[in-house]
């Protein structure tokens, strides 16, 4: 190798210096800067004859490090693109609204439970180039860097895979194909997943999307199991099975610390409001969660978890007559909103069956009256039938960001309420997933669709996505 001018000499100075003061990775694994931890936990440099780069007058530009060295400008206005689809852990089911991006530094690890996990923020890796993929599902990344073994991270909230892509050619684009390069996690060997809590109930068989979207079944359990899905047993109503060993959902929902061990909280119908089953405790410790950055799931008449909350602004979001009063088929999409057009998209693109803005549900319920724009995101709605929120067009999917009313950068967590049944026919008892038999249809794939956005970062709901930022 060349002995390096005092320029270059300089250059390598500042490469070492940002090497050292780089994150380091809390697994011992080689970074991506070709370094590895040591056991005392500061940076130690690969040392050999040769570092692997030029640092002469010739080589790369002074200061850039890593793969950011990689880049390269291309000729006539050309680029150096990366394009694929990101999909659901099952490979088949494309995802919006998925960041992507090529890191010069090994992601730190997640936090799992509850965080205030905002959009906008930087992601973890000192990003190169990012992207966030369409309503079908596709990415574009540009100025990615040339060569072989370029590191690709694929996230979406606390889902998280790390892959290789096994080269990249320069001024033109690199098209991954191989769908098991770009889809979320099945398990926690291949990656992040969100920890998740279930209640099961008998009237909607909410838990059965989960083996459907392609979660391994050794990622179901109980509490105090290894397993991203822990399900808990319903405390009454019309009594349904589940995995052995499963815990009352009044240990769940009645303690906050509990509550905030999970990213993300399915709260199953249980065919009424047992009220007997949820009290002033639970009430608050679901709230205390939101708050803290909790994300609930609930259908029918798991409206109680809003009706009664001990917030004010959470019960002034709509006014909830309740007690699943019959509502109308099929409900009408919001598309005036850009999440909202992006989910009548997405629907009619993973399924051909269905009539452009429209999704219908096992059953729908007419439990809301029309809600606050200020504190919620209305994204469907249909004319009620009878009784409850009487015969006006009325809410069935809504989400509301927590603290109720606070401005977006105050808020921290999410509810997702489906005023529907999405799965009646399919089976949960101790065989589970054995008896998730049916294929998936237009009410779980919307469920799928919000339980994806569920997990991502907080926006306001009706502003488009933007593109991550770039360090």
């Amino acid at each position: 190798m060349r002995r390096p001018s005092s320029v270059a000499a300089a250059a390598l100075l500042a490469f070492f210096v940002y090497a050292c003061s780089a994150g380091r990775s809390d697994s011992g694994e080689p970074d991506l800067e070709g370094g590895t931890d040591d056991d005392s936990g500061g940076f130690k440099l690969d040392t050999g004859a040769d570092p692997g780069f030029d640092v002469s007058l010739d080589g790369p530009a002074p200061g850039c490090t890593g793969l950011r060295c990689q880049q390269k400008p291309c000729p006539g206005g050309g680029d150096t693109t990366l394009t694929g689809t990101v999909y659901a852990p099952n490979g088949t089911l494309p995802l919006y609204n998925v960041i992507v991006y090529v890191p010069n530094l090994k992601p730190l690890a997640l936090t799992k439970g509850a965080t205030c996990d905002k959009c906008g923020a930087v992601a973890s890796g000192d990003p190169i180039t990012t992207a966030l993929t369409d309503a079908h599902g596709k990415f574009t990344l540009k100025n990615v860097p040339i060569g072989s073994s370029i590191p690709l991270v694929i996230q979406l909230g606390k889902w998280r895979r790390q892959v290789v892509v096994p080269s990249v050619a320069e001024c033109t684009e690199t098209k991954i194909t191989d769908v098991n390069l770009t889809r979320l996690p099945k398990n926690q060997k291949e990656g992040d997943i969100p920890k998740i809590a279930v209640t099961v109930g008998g009237c909607d068989k909410l838990s059965c999307m989960l083996p459907k979207i392609g979660l391994d079944a050794s990622e179901f359990g109980v509490d105090g199991s290894a397993a991203s899905v822990h399900f808990y047993a319903p405390s009454g109503g019309f009594l349904t099975g589940g995995p052995a060993g499963m815990k009352d959902a009044r240990t769940l929902w009645s303690n906050a610390a509990k509550l905030k061990e999970y990213d993300i909280a399915i709260f199953s119908c249980e065919c009424s409001e047992m009220p007997t089953t949820k009290d002033a405790t639970s009430f608050a410790a679901v709230n205390d969660y939101l708050n803290a950055g909790g994300r609930i799931f609930t259908t029918d008449f798991q409206y109680l978890w809003y009706k009664s909350s001990p917030d004010p602004n959470m019960r002034a979001v709509a006014p909830i007559p309740g007690g699943a009063p019959g509502g109308t088929n099929p409900v009408s999409l919001d598309t005036t909103f850009p999440k909202g057009k992006a989910l009548a998209d997405w629907l009619s693109y993973v399924d051909k069956t269905v009539t452009y803005g429209k999704v219908t549900c096992d059953y729908v319920f007419n439990n809301f009256s029309p809600a606050d724009p200020k504190k919620a995101q209305i994204w469907g709605s249909s004319i009620g039938v009878s009784g409850g929120a009487g015969t006006s067009n009325n809410p069935r999917f809504i989400t509301i960001n927590t603290p109720v009313g606070k401005p977006v950068e105050d808020q921290c967590g999410k509810a997702v309420h489906l005023d529907a049944h999405i799965n009646g026919t399919d089976t949960i008892d101790a065989s589970f997933p054995a008896g998730c038999k049916t294929p998936i249809k237009a009410g779980e794939e919307a469920f799928a669709f919000f339980f994806f956005d569920l997990a991502s970062c907080i926006q306001k709901d009706g502003d488009p996505p933007k593109d991550p930022p770039v360090r």
